[in-house]
């Protein structure tokens, strides 16, 4: 019978090893990978159900059909409890036998295919996961009711929670009061291609344990969003069901504060810190629209410091620099909050005072100006003394514009200059035609 099987296999090309004693089969089965084992109940050396335990015991993975002449129910459940696929009863036609093995091995093939197919499932998916937490962005999805449905290990890291302390929760947790509308625009959006949402900036709060660089501010981060809606295909052609939101936020912290120094750096001086020219000009602009809607008087002043050259040439430009910000905290000490000070460059200050009730009130701050730039300087244990000129020109009386104004408050500066220096005095056109202050 063992020869008979071996030759009607071998017509369909199967590759086919045969064993005439268990202990044979056994050796057999542990040098080689099988799909399918014939097995005897009645061998010469042993029960072949002891061969079945054997795979069993050495998870050998190969199925097995039974054949026996044992017509008793028990060795038909005994090889069936132990696995075997199914049981053939001697004796069998050549068709029932053939029908069986194709049985087998179609359904070996499946499970084999299926394998294949949740592997590489897993795979991907691991794939896909080591791709999205890896990645240097926060992703994340939210249902249509705004809770979040997956977040990322980086929105984890970024924000400082744990991925179960943010799944459920609405995103309006981790978005900044003032970005709410921003943040609903986007974290609602139900548009996908070129209409979702692109580079919504909003910021968004982190916890204080937060593990981030230490020059990040610990109480929120800037994020540039993109967002589309995600949406399921409905059975109906050209319906489709919104189940939510996917988006990807980029932390733009480091840009945003690498701008605002540049930003700052345009519009201010290097050693003052204080407005330069054109951020001086600007607030001029805005205190004249002001002035003219509230029809008040604002003035301005240039101020240029007396024998500062002198301290320049004689102890060096670190000390005239120690100077500059010695003289310009305190011309900040005389100001009210919404007055503005800047320098113009070298030893040139200029003043904007808006809302002013009369010309006299000007007139009191350059004097406070003029009394505390008379007290003397301590530049590393020398006592330094400078004076100022003031010039001062009002609005609307002297002129109208920014150019008209900062003008004729350097023309009256100058003419202090010219007349003894260290005073003050308010633009008058005759000092235009030469005639003094």
């Amino acid at each position: 019978m063992l020869a008979s099987l071996q030759e009607l296999l071998s017509h369909r090309h199967f590759d086919i090893d045969t064993a005439s004693s268990g202990a044979e089969a056994l050796s057999c089965l542990s040098d080689t990978r099988y799909d399918l084992v014939l097995l005897d109940l009645s061998l010469e050396d042993m029960d072949g159900q002891h061969v079945m335990d054997f795979i069993n015991h050495h998870c050998i993975e190969t199925d097995v059909i039974v054949i026996s002449g044992n017509v008793q129910i028990d060795a038909a459940i005994g090889a069936m409890r132990r696995g075997a696929h199914d049981f053939l009863r001697k004796p069998f036609s050549q068709q029932d036998l053939l029908k069986t093995i194709d049985n087998v091995l179609t359904q070996r093939r499946l499970r084999q295919t299926n394998r294949d197919v949740a592997y590489r499932l897993e795979l991907s998916e691991r794939t896909y996961r080591y791709m999205v937490d890896t990645s240097p962005d926060l992703i994340y999805m939210v249902e249509p009711d705004g809770r979040f449905t997956f977040v990322n290990d980086r929105a984890c890291q970024m924000l400082g929670y744990d991925r179960r302390e943010l799944i459920g929760k609405h995103y309006s947790i981790l978005v900044h009061e003032e970005d709410f509308a921003r943040a609903r625009y986007a974290f609602n959006e139900r548009r996908s291609g070129d209409r979702a949402s692109r580079d919504v900036e909003l910021r968004m709060t982190r916890r204080s344990n937060a593990t981030e660089m230490d020059t990040l501010d610990d109480a929120s981060i800037t994020v540039s969003l993109n967002a589309v809606g995600m949406h399921l295909e409905h059975m109906e052609p050209g319906r489709s069901k919104y189940i939510g939101t996917y988006g990807i936020a980029r932390d733009i912290t480091a840009r945003k504060q690498a701008e605002a120094i540049i930003l700052h750096q345009a519009y201010h001086d290097v050693l003052t810190n204080l407005p330069n020219r054109l951020l001086f000009k600007d607030r001029l602009g805005q205190a004249i629209l002001q002035s003219r809607r509230n029809r008040t008087e604002l003035a301005t002043m240039f101020i240029d410091l007396d024998r500062f050259k002198q301290v320049n040439d004689t102890l060096g430009h670190d000390k005239g620099d120690e100077l500059l910000l010695q003289v310009t905290a305190r011309l900040k000490g005389c100001l009210r909050k919404g007055d503005t000070l800047a320098r113009q460059g070298g030893d040139e200050f200029t003043v904007v005072l808006p809302d002013l009730h009369t010309r006299d009130d000007a007139c009191v701050v350059a004097d406070k100006f003029l009394e505390c730039l008379n007290l003397p300087f301590d530049l590393g244990g020398k006592a330094v003394t400078i004076s100022a000129s003031i010039g001062i020109a009002v609005f609307p009386h002297d002129g109208e514009t920014i150019d008209e104004l900062m003008r004729r408050a350097d023309v009256a500066m100058y003419t202090i200059k010219e007349h003894g220096k260290n005073g003050q005095a308010f633009y008058d056109a005759a000092m235009e035609q030469g005639d003094g202050p």
